[in-house]
């Protein structure tokens, strides 16, 4: 059997390879490591890697319906429930439209769009052991109001 050890990289099409290496370099804090703006390419990384995320400025049209096969978000993982709360103010800072904040069980959530309409989640860990917590749990999706870490709603069904 085919055993991978880790995701090691994302590539996203987008319209404007400038513009989606702004928003992520200022909403996650991800560093260049390559880009070819003529040819309409850029490689992120946090610096550790040679990159988590490339951009491909290949898209022309509208995003997909939401209903559609493909991506429904990319999560990014930071330290602790405080730095979530610190990226959310700082995305606010940033003009950058907040979707949702959700307590998933094992972890809490910010969800936002970048420029070409995809889901991106910063989220943090609740648990030691996420793996036997996800196996016991499970998830849910509950609103979260993300100041507080109160639970403001349960959540009617789980992928939303």
């Amino acid at each position: 059997m085919i055993q991978a050890r880790k995701l090691g990289h994302l590539v996203l099409k987008v319209r404007d390879a400038r513009a989606s290496r702004d928003f992520y370099t200022r909403t996650l804090g991800l560093k260049v490591s390559h880009e070819d703006l003529e040819h309409g390419a850029v490689f992120l990384s946090f610096g550790r890697e040679h990159h988590e995320l490339a951009l491909f400025q290949l898209a022309t049209g509208e995003p997909p319906d939401s209903k559609q096969p493909g991506l429904h978000h990319m999560a990014w993982q930071v330290g602790s429930f405080a730095e979530l709360q610190a990226a959310y103010r700082e995305l606010r800072e940033l003009g950058v439209a907040v979707e949702s904040t959700i307590e998933h069980n094992v972890s809490r959530s910010v969800y936002f769009r970048d420029p070409d309409g995809n889901r991106v989640e910063l989220y943090c860990d609740m648990v030691a052991d996420g793996f036997e917590a996800m196996r016991t749990l499970g998830p849910r999706r509950d609103d979260l109001d993300i100041e507080t870490g109160e639970i403001v709603g349960r959540g009617k069904e789980y992928v939303r």
